[in-house]
């Protein structure tokens, strides 16, 4: 099946719990489906569209206080639709606008409705809001007359890997976001199956259909893509000996999300890699998540070896956590595309993380937030502290993700290592650092 050929038609539920699981500005937001050859109802706030009256209102309740302060906003400033601007101006309007909302509306934003505003209809180039024309391949570009040679140049590039995009949307709001992992690794790790990357880890542990790529298998990648990158990144950093030699092993997940939540099962990965840990305890501390702890089904092998995985989900910030934490110190601290710089209070959890004195391994998208999140941590701990290891993720998540700027990225597509942020108990050999700081960026320079 070739996803990237056409878009899918969505056959899911079309309840609120599916539906609002993502928004796409130009198909409709109840049932998912595209309309070739007449106009979607577009709402009144400009911003989500719908293919009927009926569809328009079933929405409504949960769109009525959005929509009616966004109006407001607009008759305020009439001209934010007609406007041109640059790339940076339209990032600074879009956050500034989003944010008037939310506190018009008194509450914080669900995902698809801050997705409302990142992925406004907009001219590419000059990211004017009307009298535009939709991209008919991929259906998620839109140009002015007036740029239609500058919007094939730069859109032609992305317009398969948005169909990809699109399409795994799509079949993920099927899914209701929940997939049997567990079912996957029962004869994980296999020497007759090796890999050495995300693409033949896929091949040969997820596909039913050897190199017939399907929606879930795509999809399958966000899950594990994390435990895979924890063991084969700290491999990498020659640190592997941090993963071994006790039976009971605690990882702190911080930054924690939705995704990290649903991963869970995905960490019995870990079980079957290192035979030493018989109780593997994961400890997810986010602002976005509700409290939970427990624990769940593994596979008949594990359940022979006496081994179990618990886990906790916490809704605080790191540094708010570390004084109450109910399980022993972390063996390792992870954070799967946490910015850890953003927000007021990062100074203090980089700290805390300093504070538990065990390796902190970090994943981001994109290449400029490396090092962007080594200068930071440097500046909150005042010391030139280096990671052991930044390089790219042989075992990134495969899903693409659209950004403002209508490319796309992939989690946990660079990772970040450090031995430890308290480097007065590590002995750091900054001239060693240094050098694979250079060899790194001169490698990346020629791609």
């Amino acid at each position: 099946m070739n996803l990237t050929d056409a878009i899918l038609p969505y056959s899911g539920p079309q309840s609120s719990n599916y539906y609002n699981q993502f928004f796409h500005p130009n198909i409709c937001h109840v049932c998912k489906q595209k309309i070739h050859g007449r106009n979607l109802i577009r709402c009144e706030c400009f911003l989500i569209s719908y293919c009927s009256e009926d569809h328009r209102i079933l929405h409504l309740p949960q769109h009525r206080d959005l929509c009616k302060a966004v109006k407001e906003f607009l008759k305020q400033e009439p001209e934010q639709l007609t406007r041109r601007y640059t790339m940076n101006e339209w990032v600074k309007t879009r956050s500034a606008f989003s944010l008037s909302v939310q506190l018009a509306i008194s509450r914080s934003f669900e995902e698809y409705e801050t997705q409302m505003f990142l992925y406004a209809r907009s001219c590419l180039i000059c990211h004017q809001q009307v009298a535009l024309y939709t991209c008919e391949i991929c259906f998620s570009a839109e140009c002015c007359i007036e740029h239609t040679q500058e919007f094939d140049q730069k859109h032609d590039p992305v317009c398969d890997s948005l169909i990809l995009w699109l399409n795994l949307e799509l079949s993920n709001v099927e899914f209701g976001g929940t997939m049997p992992l567990f079912l996957k690794f029962v004869r994980f790790p296999d020497e007759n199956r090796p890999f050495g990357n995300m693409v033949t880890f896929v091949t040969q542990y997820i596909q039913d259909e050897m190199y017939e790529w399907y929606a879930l298998d795509y999809i399958y990648t966000d899950y594990v893509s994390g435990p895979l990158t924890v063991y084969y990144g700290m491999e990498e950093a020659n640190l592997l000996h941090y993963l071994k030699g006790e039976p009971t092993y605690v990882i702190h997940v911080i930054c924690a999300d939705t995704l990290d939540r649903n991963s869970l099962r995905a960490w019995e990965i870990l079980l079957h890699l290192l035979p030493d840990i018989k109780v593997l305890i994961i400890v997810m501390i986010g602002s976005k998540l509700n409290y939970e702890h427990g624990t769940f089904e593994i596979c008949s092998r594990c359940k022979t070896n006496k081994k179990k995985i618990i886990y906790e989900c916490c809704q605080m910030l790191y540094h708010e956590y570390v004084p109450i934490a109910i399980y022993s110190q972390p063996k390792i601290i992870v954070g799967f595309q946490a910015l850890l710089t953003s927000g007021t209070a990062w100074p203090k959890s980089v700290k805390a993380i300093r504070s538990q004195d065990c390796p902190l391994l970090l994943t981001t998208d994109k290449l400029i937030t490396v090092e962007k999140e080594v200068n930071e941590i440097q500046k909150a701990l005042h010391i030139n502290v280096e990671p052991v290891l930044r390089d790219e993720n042989k075992f990134r998540s495969l899903r693409p993700r659209r950004n403002i700027d209508n490319t796309v990225s992939y989690y946990n597509s660079y990772v970040i290592i450090y031995e430890t942020l308290n480097i007065l108990n590590k002995s750091t050999d900054s001239s060693n650092n240094n050098k694979q700081l250079y060899s790194y960026l001169a490698k990346m320079s020629c791609k």
